[in-house]
Parts: C-alpha cells; structure tokens; sequence
C-alpha cells in the first residue's frame, strides 16, 4: 500500500516537473517569434506573443524586457517605462543596462530629460561602465545644449566599443558644436565606414562637405539620430558654415594649417576642370587634410585624436584602397559611388576584407 502511494506521488511530481518545463520551453518559443516579429518590425504582433509567453510565465524578466523594447518602438513611453521599470527592479544582471537604457529613453520622449539622466547615473552606479548608459547619456545631454557633458560621455561609449556607428555620429556633431571642427571630419568618416548607406549617412556626409567648405548653403544641414523623439529643433541642425571656422591651436594642432590647405586646395582644383565635380573636390581636400594631420602628430601627442584617428585614417589614405574607401563612405550622397560600387564588386569585396582584416589577411 505505502509502495502504491509513494508510486503515484513520484507519477504526480514528475508530471508537475514536466508540465512546468513544458511551459518553460514554450514561453522561450514565444519570445523567439516575438523578437523576429519586432525585429521585422511588427511591434504589435510581437507585444501580443510575448504576452502569451508571460500567461505561461509570468515571472519571465526576458519577456518583460522584450516587451518594453516593443512598446519603445511604438513611442508608447509609458509601457515601455513601466516595463523597464519591473526589469530595473529584478536586478537581473544580464538586461540591467538594456533596461536603463530603455527606460531613459521613455522618459526623454515624455519630455523627461532630467529625469532620464538622473536614471541613467543610476544605472551607471549599479552596473558599472556600459556603453549603452554612456551613450544614452551623452544623447540626453546633447538634448540639453551640454556639449561638454555629451562629449565626456559619448568619448567613454566610444571607449567601452568601437563598432556602433551611432557614437561617432554623435561625437562628430558634438566636436562641431564645440567647435573642433577638424576632430569631427574624421569622427563622421569613422561613422561612415560603419554606416555608408542610411539616411543619416547622407546626412553626415553633406555636414562633411559643408566643414570642407565645398558646399555652402543659407540653410544648416539636417541632422539624423536612431532616437528622433531626442532630437530637439536647436541639436537637429549643424552650424553655419559661412564664416571662418575657429583657427586657435588644439590639442596640439594648428588648425590654421587644416583651414589654409583646404582653401589652397579649393582654389587651385576650382580653377580647372575639376573643380566641378563634389566628388574629386572631397577626395582631393581629404587627402590634402590628411598630409598636414600627419606632419601635426609628430612628437608625443596624446589623446584619442592623435592615438586614434590620425594613425587609422592615415594609413588608409597612405593605401591603395584610398580611392575605394572615398567611394565607400560617399555612396549614400552620390549616386555615382553607388553605381561604382555595382560596377566594382571586386574591389569593393577586397576593400571590406582589407578594412576588417588589415594588411597581413589581403
């Protein structure tokens, strides 16, 4: 008797162990379509899965995050900080940061900047160096007007991971704002190297020629971010460019020589055939650029301009791919870069290989 009773109370447990690793695996399914859903853009179709994986697991902190990200892309801040909210209070380590973040930004859309940057500090404190709460950071004090404060904070996002474009981005306007114009031409081809074909590609390439004075235009250039609720009427646009950039020294750089060989090189390549062609005139004044950045950087210059950026871009314009790269970070602003690139399969494969590989894996 006591054997049968033990027999069924194992049957009975096993059953219940079953059933609940059933609904695990279930709920972990669901969260798997609703990414895919979210990710195709189907923010709805993806709160509704992760919705059923929360009836079969409602104490699933994967789901509830997933679920703040979907309704952030709806603009509906208030779910997405509700959300959020209920990951921040899990303490769960792994979606901490990406909670933060995400919260941060329901705020700022709320019209809640100050608010955001005291929980993104929060954040900081709790989780240590992060690059998304860095970055969020420098967003929100960009949406400010604090420049100093977003370039200290986008330089360490930059610092934490070097392969999301959107930093560089941001730390090029920032480094215009302030006024360090030459540091942003490299930090915007930074960008375009990991971003060549958006829309704000085009955007930041356009700022690029305007710094290089080739265009000029009464109005400023548009500006682009992934966060567009972020970006208030006076950060959505660049400086003037019709007066005379600063020229003072820089982190030990004369910037009176960068401004002097842009306008020699203008002048001289405007007086010939060539001068017509916004293309040539770029690649030509780039280069030009980069000659006077390499005679600047002698001596122990520190910081990451010169540690950084002069080395890298330097050695691409001292290659053989120069021609190729020119192409590659114009190709969303000129529609004959887009087409080289269709006609040139070869060398533009042999262009990526080499930017990710280097010299040695050509």
């Amino acid at each position: 008797m006591k054997r049968t009773i033990l027999f069924i109370t194992i049957l009975a447990i096993s059953s219940i162990l079953l059933f609940s690793y059933g609904q695990s695996i279930n709920a972990e399914e669901l969260i798997h379509e609703g990414v895919e859903l979210h990710d195709e853009g189907k923010y709805k179709e993806a709160i509704a899965k992760y919705n059923e994986a929360l009836k079969l697991d409602p104490k699933s902190i994967q789901a509830t995050y997933e679920m703040s990200l979907s309704y952030l892309a709806l603009q509906d801040y208030q779910n997405a900080s509700e959300y959020s909210t209920t990951v921040i209070n899990s303490n769960d380590k792994k979606l901490s940061s990406g909670a933060y973040a995400v919260k941060s930004e329901a705020l700022a859309g709320m019209d809640k900047v100050d608010d955001a940057i005291t929980l993104l500090l929060e954040g900081l404190k709790k989780n240590g160096d992060e690059y998304l709460l860095h970055f969020n950071l420098a967003l929100n004090y960009y949406n400010k007007g604090n420049i100093d404060e977003t370039l200290e904070h986008v330089k360490k996002a930059i610092d934490l991971d070097k392969s999301h474009s959107g930093a560089f981005l941001l730390n090029a306007y920032a480094l215009n704002d302030n006024g360090l114009w030459v540091q942003s031409l490299l930090s915007f081809q930074m960008f375009l190297l990991l971003e060549p074909d958006s829309k704000r590609s085009k955007n930041a390439f356009e700022e690029i020629l305007h710094i290089m004075r080739i265009k000029t235009a009464e109005e400023p250039v548009k500006r682009s971010f992934i966060q567009q609720q972020m970006i208030n009427k006076k950060a959505g646009v660049s400086p003037p460019t019709d007066k005379i950039p600063p020229l003072t020294n820089e982190a030990g750089l004369n910037r009176n020589l960068v401004y002097n060989a842009i306008n020699t090189t203008l002048n001289y390549m405007k007086s010939t055939q060539r001068g017509n062609d916004d293309f040539v005139l770029f690649k030509t004044v780039n280069k030009e650029i980069m000659k006077v950045l390499v005679k600047e950087s002698v001596g122990d210059k520190e910081g990451i301009f010169w540690t950084f950026y002069v080395p890298f871009f330097t050695h691409i314009a001292e290659s053989e791919y120069y021609d190729t790269f020119c192409r590659y970070i114009s190709v969303s602003y000129f529609p004959e870069s887009l087409e080289w690139w269709q006609q040139n399969p070869g060398e533009a494969v042999d262009f990526v290989i080499w930017f990710e590989k280097g010299d040695n894996n050509e």
